[in-house]
């Protein structure tokens, strides 16, 4: 009996050890599977801590001392970083480890709302175009939420003249769906117009052109619907409307734009873009709707020598740092966006 006491007095008094991995120690900006391994020898008590929530609950979290904790970041707008420490205790004392993670942010800028290519050369852009098919969207995933595409001159975030753009939107309402509407605008003068009359639907190949005539003053849209033969069209001075005869077509208006000009602009764009609802006088930001991948092809400029850049890059990313939206590497004269919320 004596020798099996002072065997216990030995265990007892021995100091814990800890051991904790971390796999992977780090991922990009696309996000992945997280997966903590920790165990200890000695010890009474352990518990493990992060320097951010990583895990739901409190923080530092009351642990087995031998166990696994697996988690799936999703994609992020900005590099994050987090320290673990796991601590093993018994009743003469306490030891430590720590292992770090990061999830490193995305090679692109990052904006609130739009997703894409926007090329700012700093002279005059008179014209750009480029195409896209209408996605279906997963309205089970993004129940009532909605999404627009579209192609434009100026705009670049305040610093390149007005936004002359026109394109389709697409929503989901109550997890169906439901509309696909064409349109043009001219932002911040005209708020988005409708193209009445312009049925537009999933799977749809467009092309979205904005332009300057050979007179040097007159400004036009052309949204055209490839697959149905339609095309919307806006003439600044004139009107806008709908016709069979594409971008050249005469229409029967819609609406007049008598007294509306374009000054012109510094920039080209091809977006996806997460767009504003006016809400009794308030800009209130829709969900963004799950479009999958969508690939702007074919596009143009009237730009002698240009290309795309990754500098040119933009993804959508929200307050919370989650990203929303990733735009592809350029592939000749045309890139993909893909759904990442």
């Amino acid at each position: 009996m004596a020798a099996s006491s002072s065997f216990a007095l030995r265990l007892t008094g021995r100091r814990p050890k800890a051991r904790l991995s971390v796999s992977p120690s780090n991922m990009t900006y696309l996000g992945g599977r997280v997966l903590l391994r920790w165990s200890s020898s000695n010890a009474k008590r352990c518990t493990m801590a992060s320097s951010r929530p990583f895990w739901r609950g409190p923080n530092p979290a009351r642990v087995r001392c031998r166990g696994s904790f697996g988690g799936t970041l999703g994609a992020v707008a900005a590099t994050f970083g987090w320290k673990f420490t796991f601590t093993a205790r018994n009743a003469t004392g306490k030891t430590v480890a720590r292992r770090t993670f990061a999830i490193h942010g995305p090679p692109f800028a990052v904006d609130p709302v739009w997703a894409g290519y926007v090329i700012t050369p700093g002279t005059a852009v008179t014209e750009v175009s480029g195409e896209f098919t209408v996605p279906r969207l997963n309205c089970l995933d993004t129940f009532n939420a909605g999404e627009a595409m579209w192609a434009g001159i100026g705009g670049a975030h305040g610093t390149a003249g007005d936004l002359l753009q026109t394109g389709v939107t697409s929503g989901c309402s109550e997890g169906t769906q439901t509309d696909n509407a064409a349109w043009w605008e001219e932002y911040p003068e005209v708020p988005g117009i409708n193209f009445n009359g312009m049925s537009v639907s999933a799977g749809d190949q467009m092309r979205a052109s904005v332009y300057r005539l050979a007179d040097g003053t007159t400004w036009e849209t052309c949204l055209e619907d490839l697959t149905t033969g339609l095309s919307g069209l806006m003439v600044t001075g004139e009107g806008w409307g709908v016709t069979t005869g594409g971008c050249s077509g005469t229409f029967t208006e819609q609406g007049s734009t008598a007294t509306l000009s374009y000054a012109g602009g510094t920039s080209a764009e091809w977006i996806i873009e997460d767009f504003d609802i006016d809400e009794n006088g308030t800009l209130v930001q829709v969900p963004f709707a799950d479009f999958g991948t969508v690939a702007f092809s074919n596009l143009t400029t009237s730009l002698s020598s240009w290309n795309l850049t990754s500098s040119d890059a933009w993804g959508v990313g929200d307050k919370h740092g989650d990203l929303l939206a990733a735009p592809s590497t350029p592939s000749g004269n045309g890139f993909s966006v893909t759904y990442t919320g």
